[in-house]
């Protein structure tokens, strides 16, 4: 009956997206319930939360975010069930309710989705604003973009284009154009030419670095050397680097949302989009 019920859910929600903020108030509250749960239990015997981190090895902050209901604070929902049932079984805890299950009857839900699309309806009916496009609106228009024409035409003169930027080049591109050039000098033998060749192709490093770049929302945890360095969700647009002695692991619970780079190599997708991706990078 739990599966049908999920299932008529899921067409639903398809069938209309006004319930997704329904069906994750549900959630939200259930998370809370849960929580608050916990916290009553693990207050009962006494122990602090820094007890709770040692045993289980999940960071303050998601504890408390799992104790207070902060669903926006904690990873994709795969993570978050293990993530309780793991402070469940610490606190004794044989099994706990799966938070994202949400029971709803269908007069129920559907009578909450017309509702809100009824009242959707009657605030764009009421605040938005009638306006009309008239002529004297082109003609502020074409004066606005006569004056943004006349700046620029002004920015070029004063301004000529003959003060360019030097070309730039890589540490690789010098060396392969300076080995291009012993190469076809008639003054050297190929012996030396193929080993400076070698020489410029091969980079060594005394280190691992590893630059992140966050596309979605994304839980991260980083592990640089054996030791925890980073554990929690990063933003869109969010952009960390961390660097080791020998080697750096990092585990994604939103794969696809993330894009990383080695060592100054090229930059790529850890994995498929919501899927949980472990990735090892080691020195050599």
């Amino acid at each position: 009956m739990k599966d049908n019920n999920q299932d008529n859910l899921k067409n639903y929600q398809n069938q209309n997206p006004e319930l997704t903020e329904i069906i994750q108030t549900l959630q939200r509250q259930k998370l809370q319930d849960i929580g608050a749960n916990l916290f009553s239990i693990r207050s009962k015997k006494g122990l602090e939360l820094d007890s709770i981190v040692a045993k289980t090895q999940i960071t303050k902050r998601v504890l408390i975010a799992i104790e207070q209901g902060h669903l926006e604070d904690l990873p994709e929902p795969f993570y978050t069930k293990k993530l309780i049932q793991k402070y469940a079984n610490t606190l004794g805890i044989a099994d706990v309710p799966d938070y994202t299950v949400v029971e709803l009857d269908q007069a129920n839900i559907q009578a909450k989705s017309s509702k809100k699309l009824n009242l959707r309806k009657y605030f764009l009916k009421w605040q938005l604003p009638k306006w009309q496009l008239r002529s004297q609106h082109l003609y502020i228009l074409y004066l606005v973009l006569v004056g943004i024409a006349v700046k620029g035409i002004a920015t070029v003169v004063d301004n000529p284009s003959n003060n360019q930027e030097p070309i730039l080049f890589t540490e690789t591109e010098i060396s392969q154009n300076t080995s291009t050039s012993i190469t076809n000098s008639p003054s050297n033998t190929s012996t030396s030419s193929s080993q400076l060749i070698t020489r410029s192709n091969t980079r060594v490093y005394d280190s691992v670095t590893v630059d992140v770049s966050i596309k979605e929302r994304c839980w991260l945890k980083v592990i640089v050397d054996e030791k925890l360095e980073f554990e929690g969700i990063l933003l869109k647009g969010t952009n960390r680097t961390w660097e080791g002695k020998e080697k750096i692991t990092i585990i994604a619970g939103n794969a696809g949302g993330i894009i990383v780079s080695y060592n100054q190599g090229q930059s790529k997708i850890l994995g498929e989009p919501g899927k949980v991706e472990e990735v090892t990078y080691t020195l050599n």
